[in-house]
C-alpha cells in the first residue's frame, strides 16, 4: 500500500475535484463491468455534472496529490442507515488495500448506524471486502437487459443495549 496515501472528504462540486472523482469511478466502472461480463453497466453513464449535484458525501485515497480511489454514502433508500453508493479504486492501485482503508474510513464515520452496500454478485473481490468488514447478504435479484445479478449486503449497527464484556 502506498506509504504516502491519505483518505479525506472531499468537495466533490468542485469541478476538478468531479473531473477526478469521475475519471477514477470510469476507469473502475470500466473494468467491473468487464469482471461482471456486463455489456450495459449503468454507472459508465455518469457524468461529471452528476458527480457535481450528487447529495453523496464523498471521501477520496489520495497518493501524494492524486486522486486513486473513493467511497460515497448517502441515505439507505429503504431507511436501513446509510448506504455506500459507491467504492472504486484506480485500476493501476488495486489490490494494494486502498478499498479496505475506504471502508475503513467509512466504518468511522459511520459505523454507529446500519450499513448497506449492493454490487454485482460476480464481483467476488468486493463481496469478500464486504464480508469481512461484518457484511451480510440480504438478498439478491436480477436488473437490466442481459440480465445482471445484484446483491445487497447490510452491517447491523452494534447495539448499545449489548452487555459490556467483563475485563479482569
Amino acid at each position: 500500500m502506498p506509504q504516502k496515501l491519505r483518505i479525506e472528504q472531499v468537495a466533490h462540486r468542485s469541478f476538478e475535484v468531479a473531473q477526478q472523482l469521475h475519471a477514477v469511478q470510469m476507469r473502475a466502472y470500466a473494468l467491473e463491468a468487464r469482471l461482471l461480463g456486463a455489456l450495459y453497466f449503468p454507472p459508465l453513464e455518469r457524468t461529471v455534472d452528476d458527480l457535481r449535484n450528487s447529495t453523496e458525501t464523498f471521501i477520496a485515497a489520495l497518493f501524494e496529490d492524486q486522486l486513486v480511489g473513493a467511497a460515497s454514502t448517502w441515505p439507505d433508500d429503504e431507511g436501513m442507515g446509510i448506504n455506500i453508493a459507491s467504492l472504486v479504486v484506480a485500476p493501476s492501485y488495486q489490490r494494494q488495500g486502498i478499498g479496505r482503508r475506504l471502508m475503513a474510513a467509512v466504518l468511522v464515520r459511520h459505523g454507529g448506524e446500519g450499513l448497506t452496500v449492493q454490487t454485482g454478485m460476480k464481483n467476488v473481490p468486493a463481496i469478500a471486502l464486504y464480508k469481512s468488514l461484518g457484511f451480510i447478504e440480504l438478498r439478491r435479484w436480477f436488473v437490466g437487459r442481459e440480465p445482471l445479478e445484484l446483491v445487497k449486503l447490510r452491517r447491523v449497527a452494534p447495539s448499545l443495549s449489548t452487555p459490556p464484556h467483563n475485563v479482569g
